[in-house]
């Protein structure tokens, strides 16, 4: 099997997110300008910039016989969690810096989305995240993003394009507790489930989704806790 696609769709991602940076950079003098359309621009090549170095380590582990960069085993649910009580996990809140808990949240729909700022899908489908937390946060729906990334990564991510979800992170021993399913469908970003006001997990998808999938996700488990209310 000839891996040179790969290698070369690495180079040329990683050329031309430079490019493009290159240019901001002497246009701007900076490579985070104020402009939002230029800021957006730039962090999106850099997310490209770190997708193409990943696909580059991964084809190169594949192709020298060292295996793949994502940890063995199937990042999709078993039949047995789908349908079944979410288990608990602690994570810390981005703003307030406070532990806290899905359980937490027992009562509303939760839309669980685990992403990272490196990942490019996982940008790409942020706005429908906000969106979605705005528009449905009345009928008590919490869109809940999570990282494990460091907290000044996401805060000055957070700073450049302000997250509008509940966000947070798990990091040490917060994610050497994070239970299955979570911490085996977290090989892959990003991954999104739908939880109920019960607690239960009753959708969960893997890769970036639009608006109107996110809504199919939550929309039949708000209005049935609206109308059982």
């Amino acid at each position: 099997m000839s891996f040179a696609l790969s290698y070369f769709a690495g180079v040329g991602m990683i050329a031309a997110a430079t490019v493009f940076l290159v240019i901001l950079y002497r246009k701007t003098g900076t490579l985070l300008p104020s402009d939002a359309v230029e800021r957006l621009g730039a962090l999106m090549s850099m997310a490209l910039i770190a997708t193409a170095f990943l696909l580059l380590y991964v084809t190169y582990r594949v192709d020298s016989g060292g295996g793949g960069f994502v940890q063995s085993g199937d990042p999709r649910l078993e039949s047995t969690e789908l349908g079944a009580p979410a288990p608990d996990f602690a994570f810390v809140a981005l703003n307030s810096e406070e532990e806290m808990r899905l359980s937490d949240y027992r009562g509303k729909v939760v839309l669980l989305n685990w992403w990272a700022t490196w990942c490019a899908p996982c940008l790409e489908e942020l706005p429908a995240l906000n969106g979605l937390q705005d528009r449905y946060a009345d009928e008590g729906l919490v869109v809940l993003t999570i990282s494990d990334e460091s907290r000044a990564t996401l805060a000055d991510f957070n700073e450049a394009l302000p997250l509008r979800t509940v966000a947070g992170y798990v990091q040490d021993e917060y994610l050497e507790t994070l239970p299955d399913p979570f911490r085996r469908t977290l090989q892959i970003r990003p991954t999104t489930y739908a939880i109920d006001r019960d607690g239960v997990i009753r959708d969960f998808v893997l890769g970036a989704q639009s608006v109107a999938a996110f809504e199919r996700m939550v929309a039949p488990w708000i209005k049935q806790s609206a109308s059982s209310e």
